[in-house]
């Protein structure tokens, strides 16, 4: 009876282990299964990121030995992240930090780049792309004074422009990498003056430019003032006449036709006390000395040596076209008849004959457009006979004067005087 029983633990013994290997053995499959279902609904995917900007760290290990610096690459970084698809699909470059430790800077100027997740830190895998460091040019640090230009915005009122504009502080101390320094032209401090009829009081923060007109913007440039105190004057307009002439004559064997020059006026602007006496602005003389050809230029506005105080006030006219024309200088010969002399001085009413020429000329000297156009009769030609008597006489022809034509030479005829 004891050994029946003794069996029989044994076979329940035995069933009670194998329930719990099979209770195991169901477990681990199922774990299995899990697994295979949720790598086959949420799989393991690996996706690039871009364009992650690196945050610098630490940069007083250099401020503070005087040294400004340049980064040569590495401001972006590129990454692969590897893990659960619903995790790196729902995540954008906002998601990861990009550091450059200043700290660990080493010998050949290079920042290693640390990259993490701001969260799933433990269930990412992220790989740097190609620049896994940043590069960077130590520089010099730098001290410069830089002049303040006041810049205007917008149109001011109907009658009025913008007279002087000054800032404080004129002059701006700058600080910063020399490489950055070397090229600073002026600060610029902006105001609206767009509809405006009276002085104006503003402030800017100051902004540096280059020589090409580029903006210089770094973290690492400082101003030893942080805004720019602003007054803009405003000055009256008035529109007043032109006043040019030249000197000098064309070369040997040319005449100036004509001088003319457009506009006739300009739009100025000034202080009340200074505008209410000017009239006009006179420029400096043209220069037409020597010259064998037509004379066109337009003349800057803007080069101009203006009345002090006084300045131009109308943004669509800045140049004087000017324009002299000159022309060679020809001899033409012009013929006439009896006809056309008249007979001055004939007090006695002597009838007068001519000889037997039928035709008479003078020979004209003057521009090439005017002399080969102009009619004899516009000369006029005539001769005098007071105080003569009668008689054979020699009389000289006599002509009018003609603006810019001369009368090189003029015939001589014999006449015959008879009383009644």
């Amino acid at each position: 009876m004891s050994l029946k029983n003794g069996k029989g633990c044994c076979a329940m013994e035995n069933q009670k282990n194998n329930n719990m290997w099979m209770k195991v053995l169901s477990v681990i499959i199922a774990v299995l299964i899990w697994l295979l279902v949720a790598n086959i609904n949420d799989p393991v995917v690996t996706k690039r990121f871009s364009g992650i900007p690196v945050r610098v760290i630490n940069e007083g290990v250099l401020t503070q030995k005087g040294y400004a610096y340049e980064i040569l690459d590495g401001e972006e970084v590129n990454i692969t992240v590897k893990g659960k698809a619903s995790i790196v699909n729902s995540m954008s470059i906002t998601d990861f930090r990009a550091v450059a430790d200043f700290s660990k800077l080493s010998v050949v100027d290079a920042v290693p780049i640390d990259v993490t997740a701001k969260k799933y830190t433990d269930q990412l895998d992220i790989t740097l792309g190609n620049t896994n460091t940043m590069k960077i040019k130590k520089d010099e640090v730098v001290s410069v004074s830089v002049p303040v230009n006041i810049i205007t915005k917008g149109k001011v009122g109907d009658g009025y422009a913008v007279g002087r504009a000054t800032g404080t502080p004129n002059l701006v101390k700058v600080s910063g990498p020399e490489n950055l320094l070397s090229d600073a032209k002026e600060i610029r401090a902006e105001v609206n003056v767009d509809g405006i009829t009276h002085d104006v009081t503003a402030t800017d923060k100051p902004v540096l430019y280059d020589e090409d007109s580029k903006k210089i913007s770094s973290n690492q440039i400082e101003f030893d003032t942080s805004s720019i105190g602003i007054y803009v004057e405003l000055w009256k307009t008035k529109t007043v006449d032109i006043r040019l002439d030249y000197t000098g004559k064309p070369g040997k064997d040319y005449h100036l036709t004509s001088f003319d020059y457009e506009p006739k006026q300009i739009t100025v602007a000034a202080p009340d006390d200074v505008l209410g006496n000017l009239d006009s602005i006179t420029l400096n003389n043209i220069s037409l000395e020597g010259l064998t050809d037509n004379y066109e230029k337009d003349f800057d506005m803007t080069q101009a040596v203006l009345p002090d105080n006084v300045i131009l006030a109308n943004d669509d006219i800045h140049d004087i076209k000017v324009k002299a024309t000159i022309e060679k200088i020809t001899s033409h010969k012009l013929n006439f008849s009896k006809k056309d002399i008249q007979i001055r001085g004939n007090e006695n009413n002597y009838t007068v004959d001519f000889d037997k020429k039928n035709e008479y000329f003078i020979t004209v000297d003057g521009p090439s457009s005017l002399v080969e156009t102009t009619d004899v009769k516009k000369f006029a030609p005539w001769i005098d006979i007071t105080g003569l008597s009668a008689g054979e006489h020699e009389v000289a022809i006599h002509v009018k004067d003609l603006d810019r034509m001369t009368v090189g030479s003029t015939a001589k005829l014999k006449i015959t005087l008879k009383g009644d």
